[in-house]
């Protein structure tokens, strides 16, 4: 990797890196597993470089400006913060341990809480079982598709994929007609599907889909982030279907991740029908990101 301030693209021979970091560092964070790097690398813009012996990531936000992520490494990272500082006048994404660590040392910093950003993580067995009165509504939902609809369940396979591909058209054009959100995310999001299926099995990604009479109409994709975590990365449905997003999301973590403690399923990115959907499901508890400036 190319030493600072060179900097060189993301590319799949980068992976090893990675991995050997998480090996001896928790990953908590989902923005930090290298198929979720890999998969938003031209969205992002991604670009690598060493400082101090440490991989540093420098990424485009959604406001267009270049910031640094959190440094994968443990030498001089005061040091290493004041020169990612220097380039750029923010860092973007850091993890609690990070800030409790380093950047509340220094008087220099100055730390803010990124609450858009925060991962919502929930508990594997409260997702599949769906028990008690706050989970009313979704088995409200859930119960109107079974009497609408037969399905079936099906683990991802290579054979799946030019469907999934259909059904994210479906569902991006569905998105950009209504205008509810800013569209250039469903933009984004619509690359970043294609990329992670393009890549599936170097990603080493596990998927399931949703089939209705022979119909796949809903898929997901995700993988272990940890130990005792995985992390949905992607959940697309046909949005004519009332309750298939909450069978996918029951089953896909029923059949893939009933070893896990926790399910991740990322943030919200601030817009309120996002987080009103992943508050429903209540979190056990928030995977807090900051940044922090001069």
């Amino acid at each position: 990797i190319a030493l600072f301030p060179s900097f060189k693209t993301l590319d799949k021979e980068d992976r090893p890196f990675f991995l050997e970091y998480f090996k001896q560092h928790k990953l908590t964070l989902s923005e930090y597993a290298f198929s979720n790097i890999f998969i938003w690398r031209d969205v992002d813009e991604t670009l690598l470089t060493q400082i101090n012996s440490n991989i540093c990531l420098l990424v485009t936000s959604l406001d267009n400006k270049k910031y640094f992520m959190m440094p994968l490494g443990t030498n001089e990272i005061i040091k290493t913060i004041n020169t990612c500082l220097s380039y750029s006048n923010k860092m973007i994404r850091l993890s609690s341990y990070f800030i409790d660590t380093y950047a509340v040392k220094d008087p220099n910093f100055i730390v803010e809480e990124d609450r858009n950003s925060f991962d919502y993580v929930y508990k594997t067995q409260d997702l599949i079982e769906l028990k008690g009165r706050k989970y009313d509504g979704k088995r409200n939902h859930i119960n109107n598709f079974l009497k609408k609809y037969n399905f079936i369940y099906e683990t991802m396979e290579n054979a799946h994929i030019e469907e999934c591909l259909s059904l994210n058209e479906i569902w991006y054009n569905q998105k950009i007609s209504n205008k509810v959100e800013t569209p250039s995310i469903f933009k984004y999001e619509r690359h970043v599907v294609k990329e992670a299926f393009k890549n599936l099995n170097f990603l080493g990604l596990k998927g399931g889909v949703i089939k209705i009479d022979g119909k796949i109409e809903a898929f997901s994709l995700g993988e272990k982030l940890n130990c005792d975590t995985a992390v949905i990365y992607i959940e697309k449905t046909n949005p004519a279907i009332r309750g298939i997003s909450q069978i996918i999301n029951r089953e896909f973590i029923r059949h893939e991740w009933p070893d896990t403690i926790f399910i991740n399923r990322e943030q919200d990115l601030g817009y309120p029908g996002l987080r009103k959907a992943k508050l429903s499901y209540q979190p056990v508890h928030f995977e807090k990101k900051f940044n922090i400036s001069l």
